[in-house]
């Protein structure tokens, strides 16, 4: 009997470290599944911050270019100016040419702040939305 008794305890050990066993398991691999999902979120958030930063780093490289662009041509129609203020032969002449550069440039400004402005804008709007759709990805996670 006492063999019998040792058998049935042997047994009963083994289900127990069976299924001990199997719930250390089973934490292990919700463990591993909790640390896979956080590494891919912020594989993720890193990705979309990665793609604002492109989005931004091309879009004021273009904007700087754009903006020394008209650097050359306000400093050209500056010279131009000059260089035609040399040849007034009166005062009337050269508060007429003064006038006229004076006109031609406020246009220029202003349609150069214009351009810049929109361009400053669609960056703005470019760089926003790759941070959308994390968030957007975030929250949706989260729900």
């Amino acid at each position: 009997m006492s063999e019998s008794k040792s058998a049935r305890q042997a047994e009963k050990r083994i289900t127990e470290l069976s299924g001990a066993t199997r719930e250390f398991a089973r934490q292990g691999a919700d463990f591993a599944k909790d640390v896979s999902d956080r590494t891919k979120a912020t594989a993720e958030e890193t990705n979309t911050a990665g793609e604002a930063y492109a989005t931004f780093a091309s879009g004021a490289v273009e904007f700087h270019r754009q903006w020394i662009e008209m650097i050359r041509a306000n400093t050209n129609a500056t010279l131009d100016f000059v260089h035609q203020v040399l040849g007034v032969k009166s005062p009337s002449a050269f508060v007429e040419l003064s006038a006229e550069h004076a006109r031609k440039q406020a246009e220029a400004f202003a349609e150069q702040a214009r351009h810049l402005t929109g361009m400053a804008q669609k960056l703005t709007t470019d760089m926003a939305a790759p941070m959308q759709a994390g968030m957007k990805n975030v929250f949706n996670k989260a729900a």
